[in-house]
């Protein structure tokens, strides 16, 4: 008889082991002195534990994440506004009764009572989150949470609050699902769309969702979907099935419409997968805990073996580099605002010459066309012409862009380059002194010539424009057909002339936004890389000193613990890859049996 092979372990057993890995992995974390990290790794077996899950709200500031966060848990809990409301990450979890929680970063909480949430989440009242806060947690009685799921509202991106967007950013790790709140108008923007890669690189839960839709024409929301759809698909190089069109307001006002019955079906859907989505949050806050407990072990290692007076100097010369990047950072940042300026003002003289040159040409190929349309009965000769005005207008337009587009990155280029070049040269400096046990690198950072942002523009057809009214309608009903060529050409010169106006504006604001995007996040990016080299020199030096002070004796002992360490880290790494392992050939098998 042949002897039957070994079944894979459970879902609820897998999930129980990466808990146990979590607790170990703890425990290492303490024992090398990484705080930080041993209270992350407990944080995350805690709630993994607990069976929750963050489905975190993510998007451009003002696009409602925070009222549509209220209409999934069907009551208005979060603070709203017409300026960039939300500072601090808020998260809303179930709960028998409404309550709220405050965490401040010093390690206090306090209870509050959820109807002055505003005195700390919003920017007005917690202007900077001066008042130091970590995290904002409600309680609420929701159906849609009783399965352990935590919807967490962010600040949104690319704000005038640069503080605001730094938050979303750093708790991007932490995300186990996304809801990514997105507009018709523009539809996605570079922040957005940066947010979007990198969220998708670590979870396979995501939601998008178009919220405000009941703010446009049916019509230009479907295409605003069909765009973003597209535009995401060639980002993450994996298809976007569905895009959820929803009105937030329509639904707090106790109309549901459109897509959102769906949208909570799949969030339904989401919730019944928690077990996995529990296990992959694990697995991958694990990872990301040992990378760096293995680079913090690697920097302990080389401070010990080095002169203290030389870890010394290589911190001196690394603080003084990062203090000379920002002073010099703040004052390109303000010359490049000035550039800026300038290159908006370059665009909005290209698109008035564009308009000068081409509106009038594509008025007469309208009224050639319209001349030589065969002679129709009633309304149908108008709406002929309307779409040959609107064939028209966008084919001038597309053009135009495919023609002003290498201009603008030739510019940008140019601009960005000089800030490039003075990055490279505090990065150079600072490179000689810098652990290779860090593991960052520090080459550098390739000048940009071209954008960073695929061009986000799409030709807006303007429908409610080609509606000719009642009494128009009934009067092609019997005009002659001269009368109707007549009304035609002038009723379609008049939306040719909008559409090209209208949509050469959206081209040379989308390349005014897309240089702006583009200089924040290479900014954040250098003061990132900065900061984290600081940070893990700092901490590696204190502890040098100490085993040093001690003697050659306490320096070996210390390796040798380090040493130790580092192989349990890297044994329960294997752990856990033995573990996927064991997952994926079941899986095959399961395939196989099918």
């Amino acid at each position: 008889m042949m002897r039957q092979a070994e079944s894979p372990a459970a879902p609820g057993d897998r999930l129980g082991d990466a808990i146990s890995r979590l607790d170990v992995l703890e425990r290492l974390a303490a024992t090398a002195g990484s705080r930080a990290l041993a209270t992350e790794a407990h944080e995350l077996r805690a709630r993994v534990a607990g069976g929750r899950f963050f489905v975190a709200c993510v998007g451009q500031f003002k696009r409602g994440k925070s009222t549509l966060l209220n209409a999934l848990v069907g009551q208005q809990v979060l603070p709203t506004g017409v300026v960039p409301v939300t500072t601090v990450l808020t998260l809303v979890r179930h709960g028998p009764t409404l309550g709220a929680r405050v965490r401040f970063s010093d390690g206090r909480e306090m209870d509050v009572d959820p109807a002055v949430l505003s005195d700390y989440v919003t920017e007005t009242r917690n202007p900077g989150n001066e008042k130091g806060l970590a995290a904002v947690e409600v309680e609420v009685p929701s159906d849609l949470l009783a399965s352990g799921m935590c919807l967490v509202d962010t600040p949104g991106l690319g704000s005038v609050f640069a503080a605001n967007s730094a938050t979303t950013q750093a708790f991007v790790p932490h995300i186990d699902a996304a809801l990514v709140v997105l507009g018709s108008d523009p539809p996605i923007s570079g922040d957005e769309l940066a947010l979007i890669e990198s969220i998708g690189k670590q979870v396979a839960e995501m939601l998008l969702v178009l919220n405000k839709s009941d703010r446009v024409a049916d019509a230009d929301s479907q295409e605003a979907a069909a765009f973003t759809a597209r535009t995401i698909a060639r980002r993450l190089d994996r298809n976007v099935e569905r895009i959820f069109r929803v009105s937030a307001a329509e639904r707090l006002a106790g109309r549901v419409t459109r897509d959102w019955a769906d949208l909570l079906a799949a969030l339904t859907g989401l919730a019944g997968r928690s077990g996995a989505v529990l296990e992959a949050a694990a697995e991958r806050g694990a990872a990301r805990i040992r990378r760096e407990l293995l680079r913090e072990i690697g920097e302990q290692r080389d401070a010990l073996l080095r002169p203290i007076g030389e870890s010394e100097r290589r911190l001196d010369a690394l603080r003084r580099a990062i203090a000379e990047a920002e002073l010099a950072s703040r004052e390109l940042s303000a010359r490049l605002q000035v550039e800026h300026v300038a290159l908006s003002q370059r665009f909005a003289a290209a698109r008035h010459a564009f308009l000068q040159r081409a509106v009038p040409d594509a008025r007469q190929e309208l009224a050639a066309i319209i001349r030589a349309t065969p002679a129709h009965r009633g309304p149908a000769t108008r709406a002929a012409a309307m779409h040959a005005a609107l064939v028209i207008a966008e084919r001038r337009v597309i053009e135009w862009t495919d023609q002003v587009e290498p201009d603008a990155e030739a510019i940008y280029g140019a601009t960005m380059s000089r800030f490039v070049e003075m990055a490279n040269d505090f990065i150079r400096r600072i490179s000689p002194d810098v652990s290779s046990a860090l593991t960052i690198e520090v080459d550098d950072i390739c000048a940009e010539q071209h954008f960073r942002d695929p061009a986000r523009f799409f030709f807006t057809s303007l429908l409610t424009l080609t509606d000719p009214g009642l009494w128009r309608w009934l009067l092609d009903c019997v005009r002659s057909h001269r009368s109707q060529i007549a009304s035609s050409t002038r009723h379609a010169s008049q939306y040719l002339e909008h559409l090209m106006a209208s949509n050469s504006t959206r081209v040379a604001n989308d390349l005014s936004s897309r240089v702006a995007e583009s200089q924040r996040r290479l900014e954040f990016e250098i003061r990132q890389r900065l900061s984290t080299l600081l940070a893990s020199a700092e901490r590696a030096l204190d502890r040098a000193r100490a085993q040093q002070a001690a003697g050659a004796e306490a320096v070996r002992a210390e390796l040798a613990r380090l040493d130790d360490l580092r192989g349990r880290v890297q044994r329960l790494a294997l752990a856990a890859a033995h573990a996927r392992d064991e997952v994926a050939d079941g899986q095959v098998s399961e395939g196989g049996r099918a």
